[in-house]
């Protein structure tokens, strides 16, 4: 069965011949995890900073063509994204100077269990495929900080979708991809405080990031991410001004964490409620933690458990994913056991369990999920000293989380649940994923759906 990787390879039709759809969503959702601040175009999320380099109006201003007037005129009161193709950042990324073979080393930003050449591989695929190696990448911003625990990226990809012949990108989609967790301490650390703050940094940094985005450059407007990259897309949505809400034609949540039980029941989260598509595994982990009220697409994955979370995992079949009716019975049972340990704990009991955690994590001095993989052996002796030296209702409280978290995680994708998180009060799954949507878009804007099969 193909993955994102073959269709990205097989898939040759223009985005006017076949529109942007949800197995579009995951590969920029996922590129996003290349090493694309060093390569993009950056932004600058401070206002009392310029934003994207050429988007100061004084700067514009001085930069007057008198060859090209008319250009000039034109990018002064809209100026064009400072960009990149895929196809020049792929040579940046890859291409040694020495040979020019792909072979130039550098390391994605993905959760260490993800083999990072598969990352290099998408974005090799990508660069070479006449779809995508026209879309352009610009507006990287990327943002770590050890001290409010917080670990943001984002890039915009904008598509050759534009209506003019001669500039295909001019006013062509702006595709808003929010970077999930990455390997750090600090990414995950910020995931679980989720359970007892709202909002966290990187929450408030997609809606600045959003707002900058809409406020400098033309076009309609689609936002998607992966992990946490969907909950941030989602975010950045509920918190734009009406302006830019109608410029929003999709959100996608690829498996991403839900919220809080009060912010979905909010006005402003049923304003964006129908523009969201959550895609998850059958065995979702990531994707049932809090509360998701919209109707879940549950895609097919040729992995069990938390290996379910790869991108590369989700089986595709043409232009589409393919599809289960339900999500398995240990991902529905992981979503009722977590939220209800969230709920007989106080927001201080929380946070005190997350930080009780992330210390036993940290005991060896590992910063990176990866640097304690790589040495877990003799990190347990450290790791359950600082587990011993941590109060008793702690230690009960985080083991509690801990196994949670474990019998989900080694869930073999079998059985599935009783009640149906997909299926709607007359117990069908969706037939089309327009069927989510109440905003009036065309038929242009909405992804193709996915047929359910049962595998």
């Amino acid at each position: 069965m193909a993955n994102i990787i073959d269709y990205a390879r097989d898939e040759v039709r223009p985005f006017d011949e076949l529109p942007f759809n949800e197995v579009d969503a995951l590969i920029l959702a996922t590129l996003v995890y290349e090493d694309v601040a060093n390569i993009g175009p950056a932004l600058m999320l401070d206002e009392n900073q310029p934003h994207a380099s050429g988007s100061s109006f004084a700067g514009r201003l001085r930069a007057f063509e008198p060859e090209h007037p008319l250009i000039w005129f034109r990018n002064l009161w809209h100026p064009p994204l400072e960009s990149v193709s895929l196809a020049e950042a792929n040579k940046e990324l890859h291409h040694s100077l020495s040979s020019g073979d792909d072979d130039k080393p550098h390391e994605p930003q993905v959760v260490a269990v993800i083999d990072p050449s598969l990352t290099h591989t998408l974005f090799q695929v990508c660069a070479g495929s006449p779809r995508f190696r026209n879309i352009r990448l610009g507006a990287v911003a990327e943002h770590v900080n050890r001290g409010e625990q917080t670990q943001f990226a984002a890039a915009t990809f904008q598509l050759p979708d534009g209506p003019s012949r001669r500039h295909r990108t001019h006013k062509g989609t702006l595709v808003i991809s929010f970077r999930g967790t990455d390997d750090s301490f600090i990414g995950w650390k910020e995931d679980f405080n989720m359970s007892f703050q709202y909002p966290v940094p990187a929450q408030r940094a997609a809606s600045a990031y959003l707002d900058t985005v809409a406020r400098l450059w033309q076009g309609p407007i689609v936002l998607t991410g992966h992990s946490k990259g969907g909950n941030l897309a989602i975010y950045a949505a509920m918190n734009a001004t009406q302006k830019v809400q109608r410029r929003i034609r999709h959100i996608y949540s690829l498996d991403g964490p839900g919220f809080p039980r009060e912010i979905v029941s909010s006005p402003a989260y049923l304003a964006v409620q129908p523009k969201v598509t959550k895609i998850v595994p059958s065995s979702s982990i990531v994707g049932m933690i809090f509360e998701t009220p919209e109707p879940c697409r549950v895609v097919s994955s040729d992995s069990d458990g938390i290996m379910q979370h790869s991108a590369y995992t989700w089986r595709v079949d043409g232009d589409r994913f393919v599809t289960e009716p339900d999500i398995s019975t240990g991902s529905q049972w992981f979503n009722e056991q977590l939220n209800q340990w969230v709920t007989d704990l106080t927001p201080e009991q929380r946070e005190r369990a997350v930080d009780a955690l992330f210390r036993v994590l940290h005991a060896n001095g590992a910063t990176r999920l990866g640097d304690l993989m790589s040495h877990l052996p003799a990190s347990i002796p450290s790791m359950l000293g600082a587990y011993v030296g941590l109060t008793p209702e702690d230690r009960r409280h985080l083991t509690e989380a801990v196994a949670i978290l474990l019998r989900a995680s080694t869930t073999k994708a079998k059985g599935k649940a009783a009640t149906s998180r997909t299926a709607d009060e007359s117990g069908t799954a969706p037939e089309s994923v327009s069927e989510a949507h109440a905003d009036g878009g065309t038929a242009a804007d909405e992804p193709p759906s996915a047929s359910s099969s049962s595998q």
